[in-house]
Order: C-alpha cells, then sequence, then structure tokens
C-alpha cells in the first residue's frame, strides 16, 4: 500500500510538473494553421448551444478528408465558454495534454504487466515504477511541445486521447481473454467507440488497428487461454486492417498520385519517400536526444532528397530504418519490449511518413510515436537482465533524462510564451525558412499603429527579407503592401511585381491563398489599393490556375465588393461551384448573389443544392437564412412593382377642371 501511494504521488507529481512547464505559454500567441482554422473561420465564433450552430462549427474547416469535427467543435465551446484569444484554448490543450500523459501510464502500466508474463521475475513495484518514468518522460518531452502549444494541433492530442482509450482496452481485453476471462467485448468498445472519435479528431486515430496490431506480433501473439491461436482475430484485422487499407489505397491512389502535381509542392512523391527515411531518424534523435537549437515550429525549409545519393545520407537512412525493422522482428521473443517500442514508432509513421502528400517534417506527428521509443529505451536500461547490475546508476540516468527534457523543454516554453521572441529566435534559427521570416515580419507589423511608428521599419525591413527566401509565397509582398496601404504611405512598384512573379508560377499554395484572401478584406475595409495592379494580380493567378476555386471565389468577392461588376461576379461564383461542387459556402455565395439578382428559380436551385449537402443539419441557420432573404427580396419587389402600376392621383388644378 505504501509503495502504491508513492508510485500515484510521484505520477501525479509528473503530471503537475507538466502544467507548472507549460502554463506560462499560455501568453503566446497564433501560428500558422491557428489563423485559417481558428481566427479567421467566422463560423466557429459561435453565439449560442444550438445544435445547428454547433454543427456548422465542427464541419467549418476542410482541414482533413472528414473535416475533424470534434477538434473543431472544442475550439468553438473554447471560445464560447472562455472567450475569444489564445490563452483559453492553450490552457485546454496543456489539460489534454496531462490527461494523456495518465492515460500513456495505464497504457504502459497493462503493455509490462503483459511483458511480465516473459519475465515472471520482475517485480511489480519495478515495473509500476518504469510505467511512471515512461509517462513523466513523455509527458515532459520537448518534441512533444507542439502538439500542445501550437493550437490547432489539440487535433493531434485529442486524437491521441481517444486512440490511448482505445489501445488501453484493446489491452485490459487481450489480457483478460489469456486469463480465460471475456475480453472481446472490450476490444469491440474500443474499436467501435473511441476509434471513430479518435479519427473524427485527427485522421491519425485510423493507425489505432496498427498499434494494437504491433502489439499482438510483439506481446500476444494471436494466443488465447490455452496457448493456441484464436482465429477470431486473425479475422478481425483482416475486417479492420487489411481488407479496408487495401480498398482504401487503391480508391485513393488516383487522387494521391494527382494531389502531388497540383498542389505547389517543391518535391514528388518519390521523392517525399526518399526523404522520409532520413526525417524519421532525425525524429528519433530530437525525441531521445533533444537539441534546443533544431527543435522548431519551422522545418519548410528541410532540404529533400533528390536520388539514393543525393544526399548521400538518403541512402544510409534507409538502410538505417531497414536496419531497426529486422532488429525488430529479430529481437522480438527475446526482448518483445524493445521489438514493440521500435514498430510502434515506425507504425506510427504510415500516414504522415509514407506517399501521402503532406509536409515534409513536423514534430507533432511523434506524439503518440515517440510513446514506442520510450518504451524501448526505458525498458532496455531498467528491466533487461541482470537487472541488480548497476541498478541505481542506470535509475540515475533515467532521473536524469526526464531532468533533461523538463529542462529543455521549459526553456521551450519559454520561447512560446511571448510572440515577439519567438518570432526573433525562430527566424534567427531558420533563415532559409519562408514561414520563420515571414513570421516575424508579421509579428512587427501587427505591432505598427501608425506611419510614426518605430515598428514599421522593422517590419518593412523583416519582410522585404523575407520576400527574398527561396520559395517564399505572396504572402510577405501582401504583407507589405496591406501593411503600407493601411497607413496610406506610397506602395512600391517591386511589392506587385513579386507577387505577380510567384502568381506566375503554379500551382497556388495555402500561403498564396492566404495571402489574396487578406488584400482582398483589406481593399473591403478601407485599403485603397489601385484597381489596375489587383485586377492585374488576379488575371496573372487565374491564367495560370484555372482550376482554382478557391482563387474564382476570393476574386469574385473582390469584384463584388470593390469593382462592383456583378456579371464578372456571377461567372466567378458560378465557376467555383463548378469546380468545388461539394464545398457548401461556394453555393451559399451564388444563392445570395442570384437572390439579390432577383434570380429566384436559380437561388431555390442553389438551396436545393445546399440541402443535399445538410449534413447532420450542420446547414440549418444558413439555409434559414437565405430562404428568409429570398422570401424578404420577393416581398419588397413585388411591392415596389405593383406600386409602379397603380395610377397617380390626380393634381388639385385637375380635379378642379
Amino acid at each position: 500500500m505504501r509503495s502504491r501511494l508513492f508510485i500515484w504521488a510521484s505520477l501525479i507529481l509528473a503530471v503537475l510538473l507538466t502544467v507548472f512547464i507549460y502554463w506560462p505559454g499560455v501568453h503566446g500567441g497564433f501560428t500558422l494553421d491557428d489563423y485559417g482554422n481558428i481566427v479567421d473561420n467566422a463560423t466557429l465564433h459561435i453565439h449560442n448551444l444550438r445544435i445547428q450552430t454547433l454543427m456548422a462549427a465542427a464541419f467549418s474547416t476542410h482541414s482533413g478528408p472528414l473535416d475533424r469535427p470534434l477538434s473543431m467543435l472544442s475550439f468553438a465551446l473554447d471560445e464560447y465558454f472562455w472567450g475569444p484569444g489564445p490563452y483559453s484554448m492553450k490552457a485546454t490543450n496543456i489539460f489534454i495534454h496531462a490527461a494523456n500523459g495518465l492515460l500513456v501510464f495505464v497504457v504502459a502500466t497493462l503493455i509490462l504487466n503483459a511483458y511480465r508474463r516473459f519475465r515472471p521475475d520482475l517485480s511489480p513495484s519495478l515495473l509500476a515504477w518504469t510505467a511512471v518514468a515512461i509517462a513523466a518522460a513523455w509527458l515532459l518531452l520537448p518534441i512533444n511541445l507542439t502538439a500542445v502549444l501550437y493550437i490547432v494541433q489539440r487535433m493531434t492530442s485529442l486524437s491521441a486521447t481517444f486512440a490511448l482509450i482505445a489501445i488501453a482496452l484493446y489491452l485490459q481485453g487481450r489480457l483478460r481473454m489469456l486469463e480465460g476471462r471475456s475480453g472481446l467485448w472490450l476490444i469491440f468498445l474500443g474499436f467501435l467507440i473511441f476509434a471513430p472519435l479518435s479519427v473524427l479528431a485527427k485522421e491519425d486515430g485510423a493507425l489505432i488497428p496498427v498499434y494494437t496490431l504491433i502489439l499482438e506480433f510483439t506481446l500476444f501473439g494471436f494466443a488465447r487461454a490455452d496457448g493456441r491461436r484464436d482465429p477470431r482475430l486473425f479475422v478481425m484485422y483482416l475486417v479492420l486492417l487489411v481488407l479496408p487499407g487495401v480498398l482504401g489505397l487503391i480508391w485513393m491512389w488516383p487522387g494521391i498520385h494527382a494531389s502531388f502535381e497540383h498542389s505547389g509542392r517543391l518535391f514528388t512523391m518519390w521523392e517525399r519517400l526518399l526523404t522520409e527515411p532520413r526525417v524519421m531518424l532525425l525524429y528519433i534523435a530530437w525525441s531521445l536526444l533533444p537539441n534546443l537549437g533544431v527543435l522548431s515550429l519551422y522545418h519548410d525549409d528541410f532540404p529533400f532528397s533528390t536520388g539514393l545519393l543525393s544526399p548521400p545520407t538518403t541512402l544510409l537512412s534507409m538502410l538505417g530504418i531497414a536496419g531497426l525493422v529486422a532488429l525488430a522482428v529479430w529481437q522480438r521473443r527475446q526482448r518483445p519490449l524493445l521489438s514493440l517500442g521500435i514498430l510502434w514508432f515506425l507504425g506510427g509513421q504510415l500516414l504522415t511518413g509514407t506517399i501521402f502528400n503532406l509536409e515534409l517534417v513536423f514534430e507533432q506527428r511523434n506524439y503518440l510515436p515517440d510513446f514506442g521509443l520510450l518504451l524501448a529505451l526505458f525498458s532496455m536500461t531498467l528491466l533487461e537482465s541482470p537487472i541488480e547490475r548497476l541498478a541505481m546508476a542506470r535509475r540515475v540516468l533515467i532521473a536524469g533524462l526526464i531532468a533533461l527534457y523538463a529542462g529543455i523543454t521549459a526553456l521551450r516554453v519559454h520561447e512560446w510564451a511571448n510572440p515577439i521572441r519567438f518570432a526573433i529566435i525562430s527566424a534567427a534559427a531558420h533563415p532559409h525558412s519562408p514561414r520563420a521570416t515571414y513570421g516575424l515580419g508579421r509579428t512587427y507589423a501587427n505591432l505598427v499603429d501608425n506611419a510614426q511608428s518605430p515598428m514599421l521599419p522593422l517590419a518593412t525591413k523583416a519582410l522585404e527579407k523575407a520576400e527574398a527566401v527561396p520559395h517564399t509565397s505572396i504572402l510577405p509582398a501582401s504583407a507589405l503592401l496591406i501593411l503600407h496601404a493601411k497607413l496610406k504611405l506610397p506602395l512600391k512598384q517591386q511589392w506587385w511585381q513579386n507577387v505577380d512573379r510567384i502568381l506566375a508560377h503554379p500551382p497556388l499554395t495555402p500561403q498564396d491563398i492566404n495571402g489574396l484572401t487578406a488584400m482582398v478584406n483589406c481593399s473591403t475595409h478601407g485599403c485603397a489599393f489601385p484597381k489596375k495592379p489587383m485586377i492585374r494580380m488576379f488575371n496573372v493567378a487565374m491564367k495560370h490556375n484555372p482550376g482554382n476555386a478557391n482563387l474564382a471565389t476570393i476574386y469574385s468577392n473582390y469584384t463584388l465588393n470593390t469593382l462592383h461588376n456583378f456579371p464578372l461576379t456571377y461567372d466567378l461564383m458560378s465557376q467555383a461551384v463548378k469546380l468545388a461542387p461539394d464545398v457548401s459556402q461556394y453555393w451559399v455565395n451564388l444563392a445570395e448573389l442570384n437572390i439579390y439578382l432577383g434570380l429566384y428559380k436559380q437561388a431555390e436551385a442553389n438551396m436545393a443544392k445546399l440541402r443535399a449537402l445538410n449534413r447532420f443539419g450542420h446547414l440549418d441557420d444558413a439555409l434559414k437564412s437565405l430562404h428568409a432573404r429570398l422570401e424578404k427580396t420577393r416581398a419588397e419587389r413585388s411591392a415596389v412593382k405593383n406600386a409602379t402600376l397603380v395610377p397617380p392621383p390626380p393634381s388639385k388644378a385637375a380635379a378642379n377642371e
């Protein structure tokens, strides 16, 4: 009992220490995808808790194929209850991370209990302390910081919450089955309830069957209580993993391959596959032996591989990954925890480190996979025989490693706690990163409130430097134009030329789209941009990106609100719904325009399209608003028309005659 109290007290202390270290980070700001998904997402800023409003907020983004509704709903509720701004959202992220640390302890405990079947000489106390050490290290692991303080990556941490619950249920179910008790119901509870919840938070939840298959391969061997293979497990994995994986890959393959041609990536699918082994080995180093000067939110300057020997580390890294797989298979029986840890980490990279058209490097991708690295390292250090040899030295080593993780994480939190400090350090560490250099310029620009501000020269210099970074987007140039237009200062011709030059090299990137959107919004709200370069900018973009529905929509916003060119606006909005018929907002835009123009039948047809897209009633409010506007406009125009048909009363002079 006393030992248990010490164990739980140590676990709670690790959780509290994590919250204490992370808490200064709540004072940091929004960054990167926070703006598109949260700050500039009007549908997310709810003012009531009606089911239609909540559903609209849940499906208000297109971050993934399923829209990640649980994560988006959590952001909306955060803002509704605690107000706008990053503070409450970062605080919620910290508490989710702390809860995940407790779940990691549960999963580690169950895994170590299963391992004790191979090593009955290990004491329950030693296994419990090992689970505490793994959980504490995972909570304080510096590479996990971006999944906590980068607000939008709640998608990653919330998905991990449900994934860990599903995995814990699987482990408990299998342990019960090996004892001759019923356990399949726990396994199916995890797969049918918590795995879908994990996927609805982020697609990483699709890897839950991969993690459990690795557990089965290394710890359980598909065995039942009598030692024979359990055919039900083979059928389960055939239905839940193999068939969906094969059929899904066949279905998605054309789109995956085509996405590399139309996304604006600098690398091909083949080059991505060559690069990711290098990235995975770096992830291992960054996780277990973190370097404060290397860990960063920005890795968009990472050089990709173009051949097996370009750079030479490409082939070496591929051999290294193959060696790790071979080691895991070889050690499956002698050291199952080492095998489990290696395969867990590599299995966790199957979505983000293979053929899918994603960025090359992001640290939060290791949030759940790095549990496997810690399991492998700590089990080899604390549990491998002879456990008596240098036991105290090995425990001190692990304690020192956890303390190192805590110290580096505290320093990273210090960087993130101040937006200016964060921007300066990031740009200095990654001078060739388009995002880091632009982030510094944007941070300075946000501090400029008048033309005499001492921050104006700093902002201009930083943004012009960001303009010169290779492979940059239009964001730095558009920010320069917006900043100086707001202050009614001269706009350099060079800035316009840089925008046109970048837009002339398709395809458009999400950053280019954000820059165009910001310029149109500024034009609508007081930025006196000259019309000629604005029209030229859009003509260049439309010429080289004729199939981009988002671009057509942004241009239609400009032609409607600034140029008041209704025929061109109608053509652009019609083009958008043809190019992207599944995006509800495009149909809303077209319906509103048709109502304004008096094209009521067309508006009704647009609303019919919206009803077909109305999943779970999330468009109910939009449809209700459109219907009310349609009826009101009809009534007003009918009244005007009838008034013109009634003959005016005779004048007094005419009446006297």
